[in-house]
C-alpha cells in the first residue's frame, strides 16, 4: 500500500495478523471469504517490516466478494474487532442474486457500513479495498482522513465506491466516468455524505478541483456533506483521476428484472435525460430519483 503518511495499513489473513509498523497502523484489513483472505494476504505481502503483533487499529475493512460468499448457504465470516469505524468492502456483479442480497443484509448487522464496488473476483476486490484505503491514507495538498470517514459513514448502512478518470481540461467528464463505474442500480441522489479524492498533474489548479467537486455536488442531493481531498502526481501529464465514496445510497440492489416492491412484477428500465430509471409496467411504480421526486 502507498505510504505517503505516517499511517500505514495492517492486514490479516484467515488466522494471523500482520502489522508493518504497529505504532503507526490505522486500518486493519480482514479477509471475509476465500477471495477476501487472498486479498488480505496479497496486501500483506506488499508490506515491509512485518511483525507478528498488531496494535489496535483505528478502523477495520472487511473484504468480501459477494458472488463467492453467496455460493455458500451460510458463509463463514470472521469476527470483526471493535474499533472506531468498521466497514465491509463488497464487490458485486452487475446482476446480483437474492442470496447476494441476503449476504449484504447480514453484513450490515456486523459493520457500520457496507461499501459496494463493481466487479467480481480477486482483482476487482483488491482494487476496491486498495482504493478505499488509499483515499484515507495517501498524502496530498488536502487530505481525507479517518475522521472524515467516520463523519460520513457513522449514520449510514450502505455506501458505494467508484473510480474513474478523464482529461484535466474536462473535470466534469472525469466525474461522469466515475459515476458510471458505480455498481448497477445505485441511487446517489439521497446520499448523506461524499468523499471526493482527486489526483491530477502538477498543473492541477484550485479551479480544476472546484470544477470536479461542483460536478459531484450537481449529481447528489443539496444536503449531502461533501468532503474533498486532492494530490498531484508528477508522473501524470493530462489525466485527472476521480475516486468517490458515497455514504447512504438507495436502491443499491435493485436492477431491471428485479421484483417490483409494490406488486412483484419484474421491473423494466426507462431513460430520463441522461439517467436510467426503473418502472413497473403492471402497477406503474417508478423508481424516480429523490431529487426529481422532490
Amino acid at each position: 500500500m502507498p505510504d505517503g503518511r505516517n499511517n500505514r495499513t495492517m492486514t490479516v489473513d484467515e488466522t494471523d495478523q500482520i502489522a508493518p509498523d504497529a505504532l503507526k497502523e490505522s486500518v486493519l484489513i480482514v479477509g471475509g471469504d476465500g477471495i477476501g483472505r487472498s486479498v488480505a494476504a496479497r496486501i500483506a505481502n506488499g508490506d515491509t517490516g512485518a511483525t507478528d503483533r498488531a496494535a489496535a487499529p483505528d478502523a477495520v475493512v472487511l473484504a468480501v466478494d459477494a458472488a463467492r460468499s453467496a455460493d455458500a448457504d451460510t458463509p463463514a465470516l470472521p469476527s470483526i474487532p471493535e474499533t472506531a469505524i468498521r466497514l465491509a468492502v463488497v464487490t458485486v456483479p452487475e446482476r446480483p442474486t437474492p442470496s447476494e442480497r441476503a449476504l449484504l443484509e447480514r453484513l450490515e448487522t456486523q459493520v457500520d457500513a457496507v461499501v459496494l464496488a463493481s466487479g467480481e473476483g480477486e482483482a476487482a476486490l483488491t482494487a476496491a479495498v486498495g482504493t478505499l484505503v488509499s483515499i484515507v491514507q495517501d498524502s496530498g495538498m488536502v487530505n481525507v482522513d479517518l475522521a472524515d470517514v467516520e463523519t460520513v459513514f457513522r449514520p449510514v448502512e450502505r455506501a458505494a465506491l467508484g473510480a474513474g478518470e478523464g482529461s484535466i481540461e474536462e473535470p466534469t467528464a472525469a466525474v461522469r466516468d466515475t459515476f458510471a463505474s458505480l455498481p448497477r442500480g445505485v441511487e446517489t441522489d439521497a446520499t448523506s455524505g461524499v468523499l471526493v479524492d482527486l489526483i491530477g498533474p502538477p498543473r492541477m489548479s484550485i479551479a480544476d478541483v472546484d470544477g470536479a467537486v461542483s460536478a459531484v455536488r450537481g449529481r447528489v442531493g443539496p444536503d449531502a456533506h461533501v468532503i474533498w481531498g486532492g494530490a498531484v502526481d508528477s508522473a501524470v501529464d493530462e489525466e485527472l483521476a476521480v475516486r468517490l465514496v458515497f455514504a447512504g445510497v438507495e436502491s443499491a440492489r435493485v436492477a431491471p428484472g428485479d421484483d417490483c416492491p409494490r406488486c412483484g412484477t419484474p421491473l423494466s428500465s426507462y431513460t430520463l435525460g441522461d439517467r436510467t430509471r426503473l418502472s413497473c409496467e403492471a402497477c406503474g411504480f417508478a423508481d424516480v430519483s429523490v431529487r426529481l421526486r422532490d
